[in-house]
């Protein structure tokens, strides 16, 4: 669809420029109209106007155009002397004879063409009506208006108009094709002898046989130019012609004056000229602008088809009746090792390199018998490539009279899939212990491997062709899968989805063998497609998976069996846990009494001991303390191995808990050669956590570091806050850990293995603790060392809000030393002869 675009300027300018000439051509054609005539014999204004308006198109714009030929035609018509309701009549008729013609010629939204004579026919009957409805117009304009006749106009102005459009509109089709090349000399030549026959002929003096002589001229223009020039040279031989002879020149007009005949007939005689000229000329344009293309799609479809033929991977030569070569393509050319033009001419028997000549040429030279059948196969001896085995469709070319007269090779090299044909059976052959098996639609077998004879135990020749894939399984599994998909037992079972368009589908099926034994096979079924992507067939690929899936019923049933057994691990664990809890629980009673009548005995509640009593006494209630904390731990780790960690938070600061913890343990390193670092800053430690726990936790570092160390060493405590934590390290120059040991201290009982070659006792729950302490805050504890290199763990811990410096309900202010601890006090750590703990 042409959308319009009214506001182009270009087309602007060119409409009025176009109306100007329509204005100039109608009121020179009504002045030199003949004495006595109501009518001019020549009306180059509506030749003008259509030509325009078959330039424009289909569109709005063309309308428009042709809306202003009634005032430009109008206005000549006034200016020419005619009354002005004639003048306005004859604007309308020539309007209406431009809307026939340009409408008829633009139909089903196409744009007028001269390129088949089918346009050429198109192009006269719309003359012809445009013509026929100016005339009418035109003679009822004359009858009416001037009185004049009417028949008489009709027949004048009809050919008159008939023979102006066919000069001007060839121009208008012929303005949006393609320019022509640069001039060539041939084409100045027939131009210089249009333009001087039709000026000479049509000059003063000449006879009237010579009338026609310029129209050999526009023939030589119409078969070697192109249309736009043929277009042109017609519209000029019109308009000399018409001009020479209304100046009285010419055949025409010289004809008159010695016959005396009258001016509409010379009119008719110009006119007649004009339309034999026009005629004869685009008729031999158009055929030879068709019989141009044709040869163009000729050309074209010849190259194409050689172009196809040598890109073609298949070989085609085509030989001739005797025998020899016209043609091959670049494929056989190849094969055989010599350029095309070296083939052709030669002997099909000599150039094909075949062991058998003699037969091929006995065959080739029959060609017209039709002795070479329209299927073969042949051997081919290449050399570099060695036996290539060539598959030949061949066909005959036939004459009007049905001889043969050529024959058509078409060859496939068929060595490479002959291999890989082969490859594939044995591959298929060597699969032993793959099931491989093809089935058809139906679910007959099309293909038994070995594999599958092994397997089902079933030979191919027997199952091949006549066999239903079904009955080879277990009838009774195919039936209950059928019934979970309700369907009917079958085929479908197996291949349903793939018929639903799955790619493949994997499971295990039941087979019986012909010994009747059952086989679990892990079969996979998928669709075997044409080219159009529809379903052929069916490949089933299977491995027999019966000692695997015994082997996995077996494990699942070890499986269960040793989850049974953890359960049972598991229940005795928490017994055990229950029972260390009980113990620990009744033993601590009686030895809180111990350690009390201790520190009565130490008071003099029962009289005053020697000094070697109370040492002795002092040493009841020193490992009292040290029972007392194994008992705790033991119930702390029981707490911890049940899930009841229950830790009473709360906001605190813990520079007083740690200070509690350094005092704990300040009574047995001052009696040690150690050297003490306590370090803790100016400014509140908060954190949200248990008081009691977080201080068992510094006193669990703290009495490690104070058991690895030798005398002479140093144990340090600092605590800073950091970046959203508050970090605590203890730090000793002790023994050291182990690398390879570093994660392991943290389990429970696990003591490390210098402390087992130095006999250094202890529970291992110590260390275990702290991490449960710890983790239980949100926290993390690490530890680096080095054997004989001291050891230093960090412990980070969530820092509370910044802004709050004491909890109200902590009972602990920042300048306060921390409250008590809710644990019973730790015993004191003798000196490390005397008392020997392990890693805890």
């Amino acid at each position: 669809m042409t959308v319009p675009v009214l506001g182009r300027p270009r087309w602007w300018v060119s409409a009025f420029l176009a109306h100007v000439g329509i204005f100039v051509l109608g009121a020179t054609a009504v002045r030199f109209a003949p004495p006595g005539s109501t009518v001019a014999v020549w009306w180059p204004a509506g030749g003008l106007a259509v030509s325009f308006a078959l330039a424009t198109g289909r569109s709005a714009r063309a309308w428009i155009f042709i809306a202003g030929v009634v005032v430009s035609s109008g206005l000549a018509n006034a200016y020419a002397g005619r009354p002005p309701l004639v003048a306005a009549c004859f604007g309308f008729a020539n309007a209406a004879e431009t809307a026939v013609v340009h409408g008829l010629l633009t139909r089903e939204r196409r744009r007028p063409t001269l390129a088949s004579m089918d346009d050429l026919w198109r192009l006269l009957a719309a003359t012809l009506a445009g013509a026929l409805v100016f005339g009418l117009l035109a003679g009822l304009t004359v009858r009416l208006g001037l009185g004049g006749p009417f028949l008489a106009t009709v027949y004048a102005v009809a050919a008159s108009h008939a023979a102006a459009v066919l000069v001007f509109a060839p121009l208008g089709i012929a303005a949006r094709s393609a320019r022509g090349r640069r001039p060539s000399l041939e084409a100045v030549v027939q131009w210089v002898g249009v333009v001087g026959v039709t000026a000479w002929v049509f000059g003063a003096g000449q006879s009237l046989p010579l009338a026609f002589l310029p129209i050999p001229l526009l023939v030589w223009g119409a078969l070697r130019l192109s249309l736009r020039t043929v277009a042109v040279q017609l519209l000029l031989v019109g308009v000399l012609a018409v001009v020479l002879t209304s100046l009285g020149g010419g055949p025409f007009a010289g004809a008159a004056t010695l016959t005396g005949i009258r001016p509409e007939t010379v009119g008719a005689l110009t006119q007649a000229f004009l339309a034999t000229a026009a005629v004869t000329t685009l008729a031999l344009a158009v055929a030879a602008t068709q019989r141009r293309t044709a040869l163009g799609d000729l050309r074209s479809e010849v190259e194409l088809t050689g172009v196809v033929l040598d890109t073609a991977a298949s070989l085609i030569v085509v030989v001739g009746g005797e025998g020899r070569i016209e043609r091959l393509n670049a494929t056989a050319a190849r094969l055989l090792g010599r350029p095309e033009p070296a083939l052709v001419g030669r002997l099909a028997a000599d150039v094909f390199p075949v062991a058998d000549r003699e037969a091929v040429a006995s065959r080739m030279s029959r060609i017209a018998e039709g002795a070479v059948p329209l299927g073969e196969e042949q051997d081919w001896h290449v050399e570099g490539l060695g036996v290539r085995r060539i598959v030949w469709t061949n066909s005959y070319l036939t004459d009007g009279q049905g001889r043969r007269t050529h024959l058509v090779k078409t060859g496939v090299d068929v060595t490479d899939e002959r291999a890989s044909r082969a490859f594939i059976e044995t591959v298929l052959e060597a699969a032993t212990a793959t099931v491989i098996v093809g089935l058809d639609l139906e679910g007959r077998i099309t293909l038994f491997n070995p594999g599958a004879e092994n397997v089902l135990g079933h030979r191919a020749e027997d199952v091949v062709g006549h066999h239903d894939w079904t009955l080879l399984h277990d009838w009774s599994q195919v039936e209950g899968h059928a019934a979970e998909l309700g369907i009917e037992p079958g085929l479908d079972v197996l291949v349903h989805r793939v018929r639903e368009g799955a790619s493949a589908d994997t499971r295990d099926w039941a087979y019986v063998r012909r010994d009747g034994q059952r086989r679990t096979v892990s079969l996979t079924v998928s669709g075997i497609r044409g080219d159009g992507g529809h379903l052929t067939g069916y490949l089933a690929v299977g491995e027999d998976v019966t000692h695997r899936r015994q082997a996995e019923v077996a494990l699942q049933v070890a499986l269960e069996r040793e989850r049974q057994a953890v359960e049972e691990l598991t229940e005795l664990d928490r017994t055990k846990s229950d029972f260390v809890s009980s113990v620990s629980h009744e033993l601590r009673t009686p030895l809180a009494s111990v350690l009390g009548y201790s520190e009565m005995l130490e008071d003099g509640a029962a009289g005053p001991l020697t000094d070697r009593q109370l040492e002795l006494v002092a040493r009841v209630d020193r490992n009292g303390r040290r029972l007392l904390s194994l008992i705790e731990d033991l119930l702390f780790n029981s707490r911890i191995e049940s899930g009841r960690l229950d830790l009473a938070t709360l906001r605190c600061d813990l520079r007083p808990v740690l200070t509690q913890a350094w005092h704990a343990v300040e009574s047995v390193t001052q009696e040690r050669d150690l050297a003490r670092e306590l370090d803790l800053p100016a400014s509140p430690l908060w954190v949200e956590g248990d008081p009691a726990a977080l201080e068992r936790m510094a006193m669990n570092l703290l009495t490690n570091a104070v058991k690895f160390t030798p005398d002479g060493g140093r144990v340090a405590l600092a605590a800073r806050r950091g970046d959203g934590d508050v970090r605590l390290v203890v730090s000793d120059s002790g023994i050291g850990i182990e690398r390879a040991e570093h994660e392991r201290v943290f389990a429970r009982f696990y003591r490390t293995s210098v402390a087992n070659e130095r006999a250094i006792q202890g529970s291992g729950l110590g260390l275990s603790i702290v991490r449960a302490i710890v983790e239980g805050h949100g926290g993390s504890v690490d530890v680096e060392s080095e054997p004989d290199a001291g050891a230093t763990f960090t412990v980070i811990l969530p820092a509370a809000d910044l802004e709050m410096r004491a909890d109200p309900t902590s009972g602990m202010d920042s300048d306060e030393p921390a409250t008590k601890s809710r644990f019973a006090p730790y015993g004191e750590v003798q000196n490390q002869s005397e008392t020997r703990d392990g890693p805890d």
